[in-house]
C-alpha cells in the first residue's frame, strides 16, 4: 500500500552571509512553527561561491560579492564586483524550486543574513514575477535607485520584512533603517503596495536574537499564501 504525500506548497530560500554556508542557517526549517491552514513548506540555502574578499584581505572565502570593508557603512560600494553573478545564481535556485515543486513565483519567500540580507533585496527586485515575500536580516541596500525603483513600481505587491541588531557593528544599523525608509518613501501613494516592516532589536549585535526569530516565523506565516 502506497504512502500518500502532501504536495509542497510553498518554499522559503535563505542566503547566508559572508564566509557562512548554507548550513549556517538550516536551523530554520526546525526552528520555525508548522504555518498550517495546508501549508506545506520547502527551505532551501544554497551556498555563496568562494572567491577573495578585500575586507579581509583579499582572503577567498565564500562570498556573494566583494566587500571593501567592516564595518560595512555608508561609504561601501553600491555595485560591487560579482553581484551580477550571484543574482543570476539565487535566481536560478528559485526557478529550481518552482520547478521541483510545481510553483508559482508568489508561493516563494526570499530571504537572507547580512551580505545575503542585500542579496535577497536585490535578486528579489530583480527577478522576473514578483515573489510572495522577501527578508532582509541585518543587510543592506545595494543598487539603491534601482531597487527602490522596483521596488516601488514592478513588484510593490512583495511584502518586505527587514530586521536589524540595534547594536550592529558588522552592519551598521542605519543602512537597515535607511532601506527600509528609501523603499517605504517609494512605495506612498502606490496602489496595492505592501507593507515594508522594520524592525530593530535593541542591544543585539550582528546576529538575529529570538525575538527577531519570532517577528521573522509571524512574517513567514502571513506572507506564506497557496
Amino acid at each position: 500500500m502506497s504512502v500518500p504525500t502532501t504536495k509542497i506548497t510553498n518554499a522559503i530560500i535563505f542566503v547566508h552571509g559572508l564566509g557562512d554556508s548554507g548550513r549556517g542557517w538550516s536551523f530554520l526549517e526546525s526552528s520555525m512553527p508548522d504555518f498550517g491552514k495546508g501549508r506545506k513548506v520547502s527551505y532551501t540555502f544554497p551556498d555563496a561561491p568562494n572567491q577573495p574578499v578585500a575586507c579581509n584581505g583579499g582572503m577567498v572565502m565564500p562570498s556573494w560579492f566583494d566587500i571593501k570593508a567592516i564595518p560595512v557603512d555608508a561609504r561601501e560600494p553600491d555595485d560591487p564586483a560579482g553581484i551580477d553573478a550571484s543574482v543570476s545564481a539565487i535566481h536560478r535556485v528559485i526557478d529550481d524550486v518552482i520547478a521541483h515543486h510545481d510553483l508559482e513565483p508568489k508561493n516563494v519567500i526570499l530571504g537572507g543574513f547580512s551580505q545575503g540580507g542585500a542579496m535577497s533585496l536585490m535578486a528579489g527586485s530583480l527577478y522576473p514575477r514578483p515573489l510572495g515575500g522577501v527578508v532582509c536580516l541585518s543587510g543592506w541596500l545595494l543598487r539603491k535607485d534601482l531597487n527602490v525603483q522596483a521596488w516601488s513600481s514592478t513588484h510593490s505587491s512583495v511584502p518586505l520584512f527587514i530586521g536589524h541588531g540595534g547594536a550592529d557593528q558588522v552592519v551598521l544599523t542605519g543602512l537597515g533603517s535607511e532601506a527600509a525608509e528609501r523603499i517605504g518613501k517609494g512605495r506612498e501613494g502606490v496602489e496595492g503596495a505592501a507593507p515594508v516592516t522594520f524592525k530593530v532589536y535593541p542591544g543585539e549585535g550582528h546576529g538575529a536574537c529570538n525575538d527577531e526569530l519570532r517577528d521573522l516565523a509571524k512574517f513567514f506565516d502571513s506572507s506564506l499564501i497557496t
